[in-house]
């Protein structure tokens, strides 16, 4: 099995489960701080946008929003939200390397779970290229990704670790036409349920279309 196609029947799997993490209605605190400083402009890409948590909320507030996710699942239940809802988010199933279109086409890219779900270097290296493809100049990404400061957890060797180091992101952007203007390490409360947070560790980022 390829890496795509294990990708897919991870999150497949994920979303066999009636709610996860990523159902909540509410928005993303981080998500809802960038709106209210002004900081997402004209067309939106929700990168891995899973069940449409951040692509409905932004539709809502006037943006026009694509949510991309390699799932069906999540984005069967990302358009029945939408729907239910009289929200006007677009929702696509796809590969986000294989897509065409689209070129020089977004002004904001919003990923809070793609990037660090990548298998590999050459991966991410690939992930910023496409992007760069999609956006316009002026273009900038909001970059929310697993730290490697994370406490390690006893799994499954063959299971897929989404813990990133600085440089790895910075070799990701710096050599494939990005300005990577800030990224840092912050320590949150990850919202798993209403009944539980979890402390973890993310890189914030914020990049720039150069």
């Amino acid at each position: 099995m390829n890496k795509v196609a294990q990708l897919q029947r991870y999150w497949e799997n994920e979303y066999e489960s009636t709610t996860t993490p990523f159902d909540s209605e509410k928005p993303d605190e981080w998500i809802a701080t960038l709106e209210k400083v002004h900081k997402i402009k004209g067309d939106v890409l929700d990168a891995g946008s899973g069940p449409g948590r951040t692509s409905i909320y932004l539709a809502d507030l006037g943006y026009n929003v694509l949510g991309i996710d390699i799932s069906t699942k999540a984005i069967e239940r990302a358009k029945l939200r939408a729907a239910e809802k009289g929200n006007t988010a677009q929702f696509l199933q796809a590969n986000l390397f294989e897509l065409p279109g689209y070129d020089h086409y977004f002004d904001t890219v919003v990923d809070i779970g793609c990037f660090h779900s990548l298998y590999d270097d050459n991966d991410r290296a690939s992930y910023a290229a496409t992007l760069h493809r999609m956006c316009r100049p002026g273009a900038i990404i909001y970059l929310r990704a697993f730290s490697a400061s994370n406490p390690k957890k006893v799994t499954d060797p063959t299971e897929h670790s989404p813990d990133l180091h600085e440089d790895q992101i910075r070799a990701a952007f710096s050599a494939n036409g990005w300005d990577i203007k800030v990224l840092e390490e912050r320590g949150i409360d990850l919202w798993i349920s209403d009944e539980m947070t979890l402390k973890s560790y993310f890189w914030f980022a914020e990049i720039h279309h150069a």
